[in-house]
């Protein structure tokens, strides 16, 4: 877990000026595999990403296989819902919800 903490916990939290993760807030935010796979996704990507096509990616990595659109929109559904604003609550990704972006 390493080499993700230290890109986890300096992320966005020092140019936001926001006070960095706790070990509890870091344990939490990556304890659940799907906010793993999203912060693999977007992690590197310059330009933000639609949620549809993070879900599309997030789903298809989930199931190793191209996954069907109900799948697609569960997954959707919990990244809107869920997981995208706790990051973005915690400084970790940019969500905007009237775009429907996000980004690192």
């Amino acid at each position: 877990m390493s080499e993700t903490s230290s890109r986890f916990t300096n992320s966005r939290n020092d140019s936001q000026g926001m006070a960095p993760l706790s070990e509890t807030e870091r344990y939490r935010l990556l304890a659940s595999e799907r906010r793993r796979t999203v912060l693999d996704v977007l992690f590197g990507r310059s330009c933000p990403i639609d949620v549809e096509d993070l879900a599309r990616e997030v789903a298809d990595r989930e199931r190793n296989v191209a996954a069907a659109e109900d799948a697609v929109a569960s997954v959707t559904t919990s990244l809107h819902h869920c997981h995208l604003p706790k990051l973005a609550d915690h400084g970790v990704v940019d969500y905007d919800v009237d775009t429907g972006r996000v980004k690192m």
